[in-house]
């Protein structure tokens, strides 16, 4: 299955868009109604071409040169398919010879009148700091194991951020940030110790994350899960979130 709409496409767009400056790329371009994205690799969303547009779509002359593009930079072609995008742009990509990397849901939650505890044991900052980045490294995937490509990412936020660390007596056990872009709060990098999991300590970092979002304006907040991940949506369903759209990136291997 592409692309499915759970919600309203003005949220997905405001979402979308949002995205480009919560969890910035190391360079951007901008072709036609889509946010082509470097970030050496690290991340799917940083490093693929996103529709920002509804009914965004492509020729076949853009889309060879954004081909090119990411060959010179040493990345696979790849294009997140979500309800923006043309179904005619999809199919040219299926022709192209695209396949499937991976889906995710963009999930999305109305906060007003909520208010969220900050928990005890979470401390914030407004800059990722060197334990930060080093604590999200550890417990990433292999390929995401960089915290100079991670600090190239967050490093560049220019909307209000917010940097979670979860302790457990002097040991870091759990990491987190929010970003709040116009009234809209991104959770991402969400990362728990697996020894630390079932004691509602991601929760604890996650409720955090939302009052400091809160305080700083957010009255909505959304995020990107892959499908596959049910302990993750199951707990940002019991804090409010629904799923808005599911998206699937697809990429030329090879």
């Amino acid at each position: 299955m592409s692309s499915e709409l759970y919600g309203d496409l003005a949220e997905v767009r405001a979402c979308e868009q949002r995205i480009v400056n919560c969890w910035p790329a190391r360079s951007t371009l901008i072709f036609g109604g889509f946010a082509v994205r470097f970030a050496h690799g690290y991340s799917g969303r940083a490093n693929s071409a996103s529709a920002i547009q509804t009914r965004a779509h492509l020729g076949e002359a853009d889309i060879a040169v954004i081909e090119q593009l990411y060959r010179e930079a040493g990345l696979p072609p790849t294009f997140r398919d979500t309800p923006l995008m043309s179904r005619a742009m999809r199919k040219r990509l299926d022709r192209r010879g695209y396949v499937l990397k991976d889906a995710s849901f963009g999930m999305i939650a109305d906060f007003t009148g909520v208010t969220f505890p900050r928990r005890t044991g979470v401390e914030i900052a407004l800059k990722p700091g060197p334990e930060w980045l080093e604590g999200i490294s550890r417990f990433q995937t292999p390929e995401k194991r960089s915290p100079a490509h991670l600090e190239a990412i967050v490093g560049a936020i220019r909307v209000p951020a917010f940097f979670a660390t979860a302790r457990q007596g002097s040991r870091a056990i759990g990491f987190g940030y929010t970003a709040v872009d116009r009234g809209y709060a991104e959770i991402a990098s969400v990362m728990l110790d697996p020894a630390a999991r079932g004691q509602g300590i991601g929760r604890g970092m996650v409720e955090t994350l939302l009052a400091e979002a809160a305080a700083a304006g957010a009255t909505r907040g959304f995020l990107q899960v892959e499908s596959n991940n049910r302990i993750a949506r199951a707990l940002y369903q019991k804090l409010g979130y629904r799923d808005l759209y599911h998206y699937e990136t697809i990429w030329l291997k090879g």
